[in-house]
């Protein structure tokens, strides 16, 4: 009884072993040749739609620059939930409203406006004003603005910094003369008592708590009163006009502005989108419209250093519009203004006439967070938070129904005079 050895055809001859191979190891002949096994393709973390910008996506071959800027940017914190690089809205109360301190980077934010009022223009002026005071606040251009639909007249608008009122910048006036070491700082009792028994040490706990002291330039107050003095220069703001046939004319300046700016933060302003006074015929169809905010979705999800804020009228395009739907699924965040009806205005003065400051001036709706929304954390709030347009700052907080004390006194007497 004779015997072969495994994998040798029968009735054939054996085939030359090839060299490095071990000849009792020879594959079947004529059998299909094998390649190397390729992983299964992973599908990516973000659904980016299939639509690709005219010319390379700028910001992908420059990753070790952005990379840099991220870490070295003073705008530029992580995210309290996804410790996502995250910066500011310049409003402190919008930060928090968002659940990451701010806008993550690569992630955009809708903002919907009911009635002729034109709050969302309040915080589209702070979200590029504070882009600008970080290129001041360290001395060298980090952050570039650009603004699609709007000239230079708008960003001569932006609003200055927050000094304080005349109290307050007495007392930090006070304060800087009194940190000064000086013969009569040093003479004094309370200061040789503090060094004495270390009252001044603060404990290294409340410094790590304090965030403010983590990332002193994150975030700052503007004054709505005033201005940015001085201007935008073209090194810091560009703009996009919109007297063109289609939106790739709008992407291509775009990215050209971003090539001609490498390493640094973009911020981009989508100022009252689709508004027939802004936006030619053209651009207002819908296919193009769509379009276009893909093209932007594709960049900000392809370029770690750019995010936008864009403003929509619900007067013009109500929210059961399809179109709105629709461009509501695109961005990754979306919040909604609606103006206090005149009743309850009215209501409000009267209640508040001698605390003028808790008068506010709408709801302000909350129906999608950046990231956690699209990670499937469902987070609809409305008619929980109200707003106002303050002077230091655009105000957010709980909603809470006003009392009429002076008609519940009425009611009260009525009931014991019965």
């Amino acid at each position: 009884m004779s015997f072969r050895r495994r994998q040798e055809v029968i009735g054939g001859t054996p085939s030359a072993p090839s060299p490095g191979v071990n000849s009792s190891r020879n594959p079947v002949l004529g059998a299909p040749s094998r390649g190397p096994l390729s992983p299964p393709s992973r599908a990516p973390l973000r659904n980016t739609p299939h639509v690709n910008p005219t010319g390379p996506t700028p910001g992908l071959h420059n990753r070790g620059s952005n990379n840099d800027m991220l870490t070295q940017h003073p705008g530029i914190r992580p995210s309290t939930i996804t410790s996502q690089p995250t910066l500011s809205t310049g409003s402190a109360d919008l930060d928090r409203l968002l659940a990451h301190q701010g806008l993550p980077l690569g992630n955009s934010l809708l903002i919907e406006e009911n009635g002729t009022t034109d709050f969302s223009s309040v915080l589209l002026k702070v979200y590029a004003a504070q882009g600008i005071v970080h290129n001041r606040t360290v001395g060298k251009l980090n952050t570039h603005v650009i603004v699609i639909g709007s000239d230079q007249h708008w960003g001569r608008q932006l609003p200055g910094l927050y000094r304080g009122s005349s109290k307050e910048q007495k007392k930090n006036k006070v304060a800087t003369n009194e940190s000064k070491v000086t013969v009569g700082n040093i003479n004094d009792s309370n200061l040789k008592i503090a060094w004495r028994y270390g009252l001044k040490k603060d404990s290294p706990s409340e410094e790590l708590s304090d965030p403010s002291q983590t990332y002193p330039n994150y975030q700052h107050a503007f004054d709505i009163t005033s201005s940015l003095l001085p201007a935008p220069a073209a090194n810091e703001m560009s703009f996009v006009p919109l007297n063109v046939p289609d939106y790739s004319k709008v992407m291509l300046h775009i990215q050209r502005i971003i090539s001609q700016h490498q390493g640094k933060l973009i911020r981009i302003v989508l100022q009252s989108f689709l508004n027939p006074a802004m936006y030619p015929p053209q651009l207002i169809q819908h296919n193009q419209s769509l379009n276009f905010i893909k093209s932007l979705r594709y960049l900000l999800h392809n370029s770690p250093n750019i995010s936008l804020v864009s403003s929509v009228n619900l007067d013009l395009y109500p929210r059961h519009n399809a179109l709105v739907t629709m461009i509501e699924m695109l961005f990754d965040g979306v919040i909604e203004l609606k103006p206090f009806p005149p009743e309850l205005v009215q209501m409000m003065e009267r209640i508040y006439k001698n605390q003028p400051a808790k008068i506010k001036q709408g709801f302000l709706n909350v129906l999608k967070l950046p990231v956690l929304s699209e990670s499937g954390l469902m987070v609809i709030k409305e008619i929980e938070y109200c707003f106002k347009n303050g002077k230091k700052k655009f105000e957010i907080e709980e909603w809470s129904i006003p009392i009429d004390e002076e008609e519940e006194e009425r009611s009260t007497t009525k009931d014991i005079e019965f």
